[in-house]
């Protein structure tokens, strides 16, 4: 099959099940009774690769390489210009193998001229390749994703993996714009976020389990059966936030990616240590299901509960956000504990208070 109709499939099964919800139950904010400030001092404008902006939602890579997709990057990219946030497009290695292809990816840039836009590639792709993506939609930023499982479990996809690293750091030293590593919903660990910083990517998303399924959708693209234990792969993505924040290199940006629909889950992951929240999956069914102004009104009420939320626990910034106490228990707790990450530290923060 070729990529385009391989898109057209993973749209069709994304939106035939209901959009899943990250798993942040075990974190609970510490209720602060005495908030020393008021909702108009709250601002949720956050840092990122450099720059600012106003808020830390950004339209997370979704499609690409067909007319349907064409249609759906042209919406989402007015939805970032009305709402002033930044996007990234699908994977554009269909549209390097095929330039038929590019104005699915271009649309983005023609709808959003001034927009922060993220270009989107694969992790076999090469430095030549990188430009031609970036040069393709005028990106002010490259994504590069990771997606193991799902390539196994595509019966066309990839079975070498050798050199992902190398061909990364060889990307990273010749790119003109800020290289960002992003995992597809398998969750991203430790020890290999260390070494994505080592090589120099100047943000990781975490892309954690419990937003879209890529096994799932391959597995019914197949049409075969998945056992329960490989279909829920990956380390979900309050977890990958915490492991990635526990590197030993700081200066990293984390974006925060993997089921997060509503304010609460969006806070928690920000204290945790996100600097940027990438929403996917449940916008696109927002906009194909129930239109655009729908989508933008979930922007909207989203950004509102936040500033809630955060008035709250007492937080005025987003900086302030992460200093809160967080309590974390259950499985994240034991988890944070095994790999050798005190819980507790994040109980007693006490900055806020």
């Amino acid at each position: 099959m070729s990529g385009a109709g391989r898109k057209d499939e993973h749209l069709f099964f994304s939106l035939s099940r209901p959009p899943r919800r990250a798993d942040f139950n075990d974190i609970s904010f510490v209720h602060n009774c005495l908030p020393d400030i008021d909702l108009a001092d709250v601002s949720i404008e956050t840092s990122m690769l450099g720059r600012t902006f106003r808020s830390p939602l950004f339209f997370n890579a979704l499609t690409g390489g067909t007319r349907q997709s064409k249609k759906i990057n042209a919406n989402l990219a007015a939805a970032a210009r009305k709402m002033n946030l930044p996007m990234a497009v699908g994977s554009q290695m269909t549209a390097l193998h095929n330039r038929g292809r590019e104005e699915s990816f271009r649309i983005v840039r023609c709808i959003n001229p001034c927009g922060f836009v993220m270009a989107n590639i694969g992790s076999y792709a090469d430095p030549q390749m990188a430009a031609r993506a970036v040069k393709m939609i005028r990106a002010d930023a490259l994504q590069i994703h990771l997606n193991t499982p799902q390539e196994l479990a595509m019966a066309e996809g990839d079975r070498q993996f050798r050199g992902t690293m190398e061909r990364i750091k060889q990307i990273v030293s010749v790119s003109s714009k800020p290289v960002i590593v992003k995992e597809v919903g398998f969750g991203i660990a430790r020890e290999e976020a260390e070494m994505l910083i080592q090589s120099g990517v100047r943000a990781i998303d975490v892309g954690g389990r419990g937003g879209t399924n890529f096994l799932a959708i391959e597995s019914m693209r197949a049409g075969k059966h998945l056992s329960a234990g490989i279909a829920g792969w990956g380390i979900n993505t309050a977890i990958s936030i915490v492991e990635t924040n526990a590197t030993s290199r700081k200066g990293i940006d984390i974006m925060a990616t993997g089921g997060l629909h509503n304010a609460l889950d969006i806070a928690k992951a920000i204290s945790l240590g996100a600097s940027a929240i990438g929403i996917a999956a449940y916008p696109l069914h927002l906009l194909l299901k129930k239109g655009f102004n729908t989508l933008i009104n979930w922007i909207a009420d989203v950004e509102k509960e936040l500033r809630i939320v955060m008035l709250m626990t007492g937080a005025s910034s987003l900086d302030d956000l992460r200093t809160v106490p967080l309590v974390i228990t259950g499985k994240t707790a034991e988890w944070m504990q095994r790999r050798d990450i005190d819980p507790d530290l994040f109980a007693r923060r006490q900055k806020c208070r």
